[in-house]
């Protein structure tokens, strides 16, 4: 999981695109995109990202969004990549920890789950399901159209994620009469 966890992550870090905005002045339900009728709401972005980051990655929440339609719309089966179990990453480190990135997961859990109105225990589970599920739709999507991904170098790595971010850039550029940005 760990690795399948890494290597989502990167792939989602090459989706970004620029923006500095802030979602803090949205509510929770209102919408910051549609995507081909399904709406992705500022809930959605501020369950995964801070609200002063969360609109630069908005176009990889809208690609994310498209590539889990493909999948469905293909019938694939994306259990293989899907957690089943609660693992270590939906609880909530304690409150002593003492390492950076303990604290940090920690805190940023504390904030947005009180944006939420969510105890920071039940974001964590909430944050963790979703990130979960967004794996194993994105990994089920590249897999599908690139092949299994190989764990061989790290110039493989970087290969394939570049053909991952130039595959879902021309997912949403083929999409994009379908595909309306609400907030900016």
């Amino acid at each position: 999981m760990l690795k399948k966890l890494t290597i989502t992550f990167a792939l989602f870090s090459l989706l970004i695109l620029s923006g500095c905005s802030s979602i803090a002045k949205y509510g929770n339900e209102e919408p910051a995109a549609i995507v081909n009728g399904e709406v992705i709401t500022v809930y959605d972005l501020r369950l995964l990202f801070p609200d002063e980051k969360a609109l630069s990655y908005l176009d990889g929440a809208i690609q994310m969004e498209l590539a889990k339609q493909e999948v469905e719309k293909m019938g694939l089966d994306i259990s293989k990549h899907l957690e089943e179990e609660e693992d270590w990453f939906s609880i909530l480190p304690p409150e002593d920890a003492d390492d950076e990135n303990t604290k940090q997961i920690r805190d940023f859990a504390k904030s947005q789950a009180k944006k939420l109105n969510m105890t920071p225990e039940e974001f964590q589970r909430a944050y963790a399901k979703k990130l979960n599920e967004q794996n194993a739709y994105l990994l089920t999507y590249l897999e599908k159209k690139l092949g299994p991904y190989e764990y061989d170098s790290e110039t493989g790595t970087a290969d394939y994620n570049e053909k991952a971010n130039r595959l879902l850039e021309e997912l949403a550029e083929q999409h994009k009469d379908e595909i309306e940005v609400l907030i900016n």
